[in-house]
C-alpha cells in the first residue's frame, strides 16, 4: 500500500436561526502572525445569537452563529508485524487428529493484508527426532476468489519437509492470488494439517501470522523519548518497560499508533512480546483491573534491533488514561536481555492542546537547522535511518533483450519478484531497498507503458508495505540512450524530465520512505576517461540533468516537494574529478551517491587479488574520508548506491570486506547499499540471495554486514 499522509479541511458549521445575511470562516493552521486569537481559539465562547434593532421599524435580522468543529488531519501508517497464537499444545495425530483451525481474528484486524504463517511443532515426548513432515495449510477466502479450491476456502498443495531435530517450524508463505480475499473477520479461519511424518504424533506448541497493516488515522502530533530501559525477559520484574503517558501526551490527548525500537547485544531471531496501557475501569474491553493487554507479538528477524508497531484498538481509545502507562513486554528472544531505545506515539486530540513533532533531545525542543520538512524526517536523518539496503539488481534494470526474451524482468535470469524476496531481504536486516528501472523498453515515444509502471509500482509497495525505504531511479537508461553531451543536452533533457514527470506523478503521496534517483551511472560509454572522472564537459551536463530533475520532481506536487532526492557525479565513482566536479542543487533534501567498488583488484577485477590486506582497509579508509570532508562536513549527506565483491572462491575474505567496508562506511555517517545481481558463480558474480527458493548463497557475507553497523 502507499504511504500517504491526507489532511482535511476543518468543518464549518453553521448555526442560524432565521436568515443569514454572513457567515465569517476561518482555518486553523493557516494564521498570519498577529496578536488577535483566530476564530477556533475564541468561536466555542464567544459566538453568539445577536439580534439588533433601531427606533425605525425595520424588518428584524439574525446574525450567523458559526462554530468551529477540530477534525484532526488524517495520516495514513503502514507496517509489518507478526502476532502468535502461544501454549496451543495441540496433540496432533496423523492417524485420528490431523487438523487444527484457530480464528484470524486472533493474529489480525478485519481488513490486515496476511503474509505468511509459521507454525512451530515440538516432538510429543520434547525430545525424539521428527525426521520428516508431511503436510497442507487452509485458509478461508471469500467466495469470489477465483483461486478458492472450494466454498470460501483455500487449500495449499501438500509440503513435505525433512528434519533432524525435535524441534520443527513450517513456514506457509500466503499466495498472492488469494492474498486479498482472505476473510479476516469473525467467521474467517486458518488450518494446518499433518499427514504424515517420521512421528505419529507431533505438539503444535504456537502459530505465528505475519501480516501487513494499513490504516488512516487522525494525527494532530507526534513525540518520540528515549527511555534507554533495559527489559531481561528472564526477571520477572524486568519483563516489562512501563513509560509514563505524561512524558509523551497532554491531557485530552489520544495515543493512536506506538513505535518502540529494541535493540541487542546480538541476533534477536524472534522478539516475543505483547503491549499493554492504562484505561479507565469501565472500559468493557480491558483485559485486568485499569488495564488493556494485547496479545502476543511475534517478530522474525536476523537483525540485533527490530521495530515494533502498535496500532491502538478503536475499542479501547476513548478510556484511555492519559495519567497511565503504556507497556513494552518482553518474553523471549535469543537473547537475554534487550534495551528499549525510543518509543513514538501519534496521537489526536481536540484541537486544544498544540499539535508538534518533538524530538528526544534538545529538552523536547524541535531541532534547528535540520532541513526537516514538516512531513517528516531531513535528508541527512533518512540517511541514517536507513542503516543498510540492498539492491535488486538484474532484474527490472534488464535492457536490450527483446530479440532473445519477451519478459523484461526475467531476461537476465533471475525470477519475478515477489513480496516474499523482498520479506527475506528485511528479515536479515536491510531496511532498506534499491530498486533499479531501465525505462528505455518500455516507452512509446516519450510516454511509459502503463503496464510496466504498475509492475514497477507493485514492486515497490513490496518494500513499502515491509515499512522499508525505497530508492527508486532510472538506471541502465545511462546505457541506452542518455549520452551526457553538449550535443545531446537538449534532447536528453526532455527525455528524461518526461520520464520523471511520470514517476513523480505515480508516486507524489507516498511519504520519505520512498527516495528517486536521478540518474544511475551517468557517462558516454565508451569515451573519454569513462570510469576516471569523464570530461569537463560531461560533468557540466551531468550536473544540468540532475539540476533537470530536481526542478521537475519539485513542481510535481504531493509529497514530492520535500521528498529526498539523490544525485551523483560522473558515473557515480569515487574518483577525485568525479566527486569535485558534482554541483549540489540549493535545495535542502539532497542525497550524493557514490558506487563504491573497492578496493578495485579485490573487489570488481575478476583477475585481480582474492586477498582482503591491511592496505585495502587503508584505501577504503581513504576513500571515505574523502567523501566526509567533501560533503557530509557540509551538511550534504552521503550514501554508497552499489558495493560489494566478486565471488572468487574466497568467502572469508568477503566476510572481512563486508564487515570492515560497512563498519568504516557507517564511522563515517555513510550508508551502504550491497549490490546483489543474483549471479551465484562465474563473471560478474555478486549475487547474495538465492531468488528462486529464498535462502542466502554466502549467508556470513550478509551476516558480516549486519555485524559492520554494530
Amino acid at each position: 500500500m502507499k504511504n500517504k499522509k491526507k489532511s482535511r479541511r476543518l468543518i464549518i458549521a453553521a448555526v442560524v436561526s432565521a436568515l443569514i445575511l454572513t457567515t465569517g470562516v476561518s482555518f486553523t493552521g493557516c494564521k498570519e502572525k498577529s496578536d488577535e486569537p483566530s476564530v477556533s481559539e475564541t468561536s466555542a465562547s464567544e459566538s453568539e445569537t445577536v439580534e439588533e434593532t433601531t427606533e425605525a421599524p425595520t424588518e428584524p435580522t439574525t446574525e450567523a452563529t458559526t462554530t468551529t468543529e477540530h477534525v484532526s488531519p488524517i495520516e495514513n501508517v503502514n507496517f509489518s508485524m507478526g502476532s502468535e497464537k502461544s501454549d496451543i499444545n495441540e496433540i496432533m495425530d496423523y492417524d485420528s487428529n490431523k487438523t487444527y483451525k484457530a480464528k484470524l481474528n486472533e493474529f489480525v484486524r478485519e481488513g490486515d493484508k496476511i503474509d505468511s504463517f509459521i507454525f512451530v511443532f515440538y516432538a510429543e515426548d520434547g525430545s525424539s527426532n521428527i525426521s520428516s513432515y508431511k503436510g497442507a495449510c487452509g485458509i478461508s477466502v471469500d467466495n469470489s476468489c477465483p483461486a478458492a479450491t472450494d466454498d470460501g476456502w483455500y487449500q495449499s498443495d501438500d509440503f513435505e519437509m525433512d528434519v533432524n531435530s525435535a524441534y520443527l517450524e513450517v513456514k506457509w508463505d500466503v499466495p498472492s492470488e488469494i492474498r486479498d480475499y482472505i476473510n479476516t473477520g469473525d467467521k474467517g479461519s486458518i488450518e494446518v494439517g499433518y499427514w504424515w511424518g517420521g512421528l505419529q504424533k507431533l505438539r503444535l506448541s504456537s502459530i505465528i501470522c505475519n501480516y501487513t497493516t494499513s490504516a488512516d488515522i487522525p494525527v494532530d502530533g507526534t513525540k518520540t523519548i528515549e527511555p534507554n530501559k533495559t527489559l531481561n525477559y528472564g526477571r520477572e520484574a524486568e519483563k516489562t518497560a512501563r513509560i509514563p503517558l505524561s512524558d509523551m501526551i497532554s491531557d485530552g490527548d489520544i495515543p493512536q499508533y506506538f513505535e518502540f525500537n529494541v535493540e541487542a547485544d546480538g541476533e534477536l531471531q524472534k522478539y516475543a512480546g505483547a503491549f499493554g496501557i492504562s484505561v479507565d475501569d469501565s472500559c468493557p474491553d480491558k483485559t485486568d483491573k485499569s488495564w488493556y493487554q494485547s496479545g502476543n507479538i511475534a517478530v522474525m528477524t536476523n537483525s540485533n534491533n527490530a521495530t515494533l508497531y502498535w496500532l491502538v484498538p478503536d475499542e479501547i481509545k476513548e478510556y484511555i488514561s492519559s495519567g497511565g502507562d503504556v507497556m513494552l513486554g518482553y518474553w523471549w528472544s535469543q537473547q537475554d536481555t534487550v534495551n528499549l531505545k525510543s518509543v513514538t506515539v501519534k496521537y489526536s486530540n481536540n484541537g486544544s492542546s498544540p499539535a508538534v513533532q518533538t524530538n528526544a533531545d534538545t529538552n523536547d525542543k524541535p531541532k534547528e537547522n535540520n532541513n526537516s520538512s514538516s512531513a517528516g524526517k531531513s535528508s541527512a536523518e533518512i540517511v541514517k535511518d536507513m542503516k543498510i539496503g540492498w539492491n535488486l539488481g538484474n532484474t527490472l534494470d534488464c535492457y536490450d533483450y527483446s530479440d532473445y526474451a519477451t519478459d523484461g524482468e526475467t531476461a537476465w535470469g533471475n525470477p519475478k519478484t515477489t513480496k516474499s524476496m523482498i520479506d527475506t531481504v528485511k528479515a536479515a536486516g536491510f531496511n532498506a531497498v534499491r530498486i533499479p528501472v531501465s525505462w528505455n523498453d518500455h516507452m512509446n515515444g516519450d510516454t511509459i507503458d502503463s503496464a510496466w509502471m504498475d509492475r514497477v509500482n507493485e514492486v515497490v509497495d513490496y518494500a513499502i508495505d515491509n515499512g522499508m525505504y525505497v530508492i527508486l531511479n532510472v538506471h541502465h537508461d545511462d546505457y541506452t540512450w542518455l549520452n551526457p553531451s553538449k550535443a545531446d543536452e537538449s534532447k536528453v533533457k526532455a527525455r528524461l524530465t518526461k520520464i520523471w514527470e511520470q514517476i513523480a506523478s505515480r508516486f507524489k503521496d507516498y511519504d520519505e520512505h520512498l527516495l528517486f534517483e536521478g540518474m544511475n551511472e551517468p557517462r558516454i560509454v565508451g569515451g573519454q576517461d569513462e570510469w576516471t572522472g569523464g570530461t569537463e564537459e560531461e560533468r557540466e551536463v551531468i550536473n544540468n540533468l540532475f539540476a533537470a530533475f530536481v526542478e521537475t520532481v519539485r513542481k510535481s506536487g504531493g509529497n514530492n516537494a520535500t521528498r529526498s532526492l539523490i544525485i551523483t557525479g560522473h558515473a557515480a565513482a569515487i574518483d577525485e574529478k568525479a566527486v569535485k566536479g558534482i554541483k549540489v542543487p540549493d535545495d535542502d533534501h539532497i542525497i550524493v551517491s557514490i558506487h563504491a567498488y573497492a578496493p578495485y583488484s579485490f573487489a570488481l577485477d575478476q583477475n585481480g587479488t582474492s586477498t582482503f590486506s591491511d592496505s585495502d582497509k587503508s584505501e577504503l579508509d581513504k576513500n571515505f574520508d574523502f567523501l566526509k570532508s567533501t560533503f557530509i562536513d557540509k551538511g550534504v549527506p552521503v550514501i554508497i548506491g552499489e558495493f560489494g565483491s566478486l565471488n572468487k572462491d574466497n568467502m572469508s575474505d568477503r566476510v572481512k570486506h563486508m564487515e570492515y567496508y560497512v563498519s568504516a562506511a557507517k564511522a563515517r555517517g555513510i550508508t551502504c547499499f550491497i549490490w546483489d545481481n543474483g549471479v551465484k558463480d562465474g563473471e560478474g558474480a555478486f549475487g547474495l540471495l538465492n531468488r528462486k527458493d529464498g535462502s542466502w548463497y554466502f549467508k556470513d557475507i550478509v551476516d558480516a554486514a549486519m555485524n559492520g553497523l554494530e
